[in-house]
This record gives C-alpha cells, structure tokens and sequence, in this order.
C-alpha cells in the first residue's frame, strides 16, 4: 500500500513538473516578437506575435495562412496601399496595427477576424473612413478603435453601427464638429477626443451612460461653459482630461459632475486653485501640475482640501 502510495506521489508531481515545464515554453512563445518574415516562417505555428514594421513588405498574400496562432499583428508604417486580404484569414488575431499605410478600403475578408479586440488605423491620410464602417461593424469582439492623426475634419454618419465599442481614440484630427451618431455608441467606456476643433459635443452625448473617462485635452475651441450640463449627465463619468486647453477658470457650475473622482487640469493658465475645485463631492485627485501659479507649492499644498493634488 505504501509503495502503491509512493508511486502514485512520483507520478503525480512528474506530471505536475511536465505542465509547468509545458506552460513556461507556452508562455515564452506567446511573448515573443517576431520582427523577420524569414524567421518567423521557419514555424508558423509557433509565432503569436509578429511585427514587421518600417520597411517595403513584399510578402505573398498565401503565407499568411501558415499563422495559424497569430494573435498580434503590427504593419506599422509599412506604406501599404493595400492591406493583404488573408489577413483575413488569421481566426485567433486579437491585436491588429495597421497604422502608417496608405491604403483606403480594409479588405473584405476582414469581416473573418471575429476574435479582433482592438484595431490601430492612426496616421491613415488616405484612408476612408465611411466606407469601413460596415466592415468594422461586423467584428463581434472589437472593444477598442484607434483613428489618431489622420487629418478628419468630420465622423461618417454611419458611425452609430460600432455600437460594441468600449474605447474609442479620435485624437489629434480636425474634428470641426461631433455628428450625433457619436451618443449612441452607449457601451464607450473611454473616449479621447483630444487635439480636435469642434467647439460643443452633441446632444446625444447624454445617453453615453456607461462613459467612465472622457479626454478633451488640446481642444482650443470647446465651450465648456455649454460642455458641463451634458457631462454632468454621465453617471459614471469618473475621470475627465481638459490639458493644455488655455483656461484660467473653471466654470461655475462643474460641481454638476458629481460622479467625478479624477481631474486633469495640467497645462493650463491657473494662477490660483480654482474655487469650484469644493464643489466636486466625489473629487480624489487633481493634476495641475504646468500651470501659472503665483503661491509657491508648498503654500498651496496647506490649503483645505480633502482630495490628492499634484502641482
């Protein structure tokens, strides 16, 4: 009985070392990043991360189909003015960067990456964005959208269809204005507008009812006295970016955002804190660091506050 018990311990802990051992060289092989093409195809099945960024890809189209376990793709600033269409074909793609390129029109067979998580397009000068929307609507698990830099001046109507959505970059266009289809993207839960020329968001902006960070830095043009009322109706709106906008005031009505926790004033033109800082209930940290003020820090810091500040 006893050996019988000993034997069965060796087996159990000789098992137990062959799945840590086979879970290590799993791990290792996921983390890798191939950045040769060569390298990469000597075995494909093994490759989960390949990066083949800044150079002149001339690849045929079929060796795509050999990574069969690719879940991170990054053709970044490769100039493509078409994106190879069995790229399509990649079932386990989580991450796809495309940023960089020239092309206009995603490839149908896109609509294959039902696994898709999160999609970089920033600095796409050519790309047209209207047209890729019913592609990108057909991705049942894409959370996160990256359209940055790419000199928009206005959103596609159609936008209301990325409905699955929960972050949502549009940084540093030209946005002159929000169409409405933006409120109905009602499970954002991150959304930078950032770097943009529009001077109010849209009505519909209220039924962003799951909007728990919003980021309006840079954006010149924004009336924030007419921004608070549709902000503070965001029940879950926690954390709000308004960077290097040129305020010197907060408007007087911001302790309407009752939810928020998290305020980002950095790089303004306060010269003193804000008064209104009090009437925001919820408030645990302020970032105003790069401001204009005339106390020194350490005065400032023996005010009466009750949240975290960073100057």
């Amino acid at each position: 009985m006893i050996k019988n018990s000993s034997f069965l311990l060796f087996v159990f802990l000789l098992c137990s070392q062959l799945v840590s051992a086979q879970s290590t060289t799993d791990s290792v092989l996921m983390s890798r990043d191939y950045t040769s093409i060569e390298e990469a195809s000597k075995n494909p099945e093994n490759v989960y991360r390949l990066k083949l960024e800044n150079r002149d890809l001339q690849i045929p189209d079929s060796i795509w189909l050999k990574f069969t376990n690719l879940t991170y793709l990054s053709l970044k600033n490769d100039h493509l003015k078409e994106i190879p269409a069995n790229i399509g074909y990649l079932k386990n793609l989580k991450v796809l960067d495309l940023s960089g390129n020239d092309f206009k029109v995603l490839p149908s067979t896109l609509v294959n990456l039902t696994n898709l998580e999160d999609l970089y397009l920033n600095d796409e000068k050519f790309i047209n964005f209207e047209e890729n929307i019913p592609i990108l609507s057909k991705l049942p698990n894409l959370i996160s959208l990256h359209v940055e830099n790419d000199g928009l001046e206005s959103l596609p109507n159609n936008m209301d269809r990325l409905s699955h959505l929960e972050f949502l970059y549009l940084n540093n266009n030209h946005l002159k204005d929000l169409p409405t289809e933006v409120g109905y993207l009602n499970n954002l839960k991150v959304l930078d507008l950032s770097g943009n020329d529009f001077t109010l968001l849209p009505s519909t902006f209220v039924y962003l009812t799951n909007l728990e960070e919003l980021f309006l830095n840079d954006d010149k043009f924004l009336n924030f006295d007419q921004t608070i009322p549709i902000l503070s109706t965001l029940p879950k709106l926690k954390s709000l970016h308004i960077e290097n906008d040129g305020l010197n005031a907060l408007p007087k009505d911001i302790g309407r955002l009752s939810h928020l926790e998290s305020l980002y004033l950095n790089d303004n033109k306060f010269k003193t804190l804000p008064p209104e800082l009090k009437d925001l209930k919820e408030l645990e940290y302020i970032d105003l660091h790069g401001n204009e003020f005339t106390l020194p820090d350490s005065e400032m810091q023996h005010q009466s506050v009750r949240f975290r500040i960073r100057f």
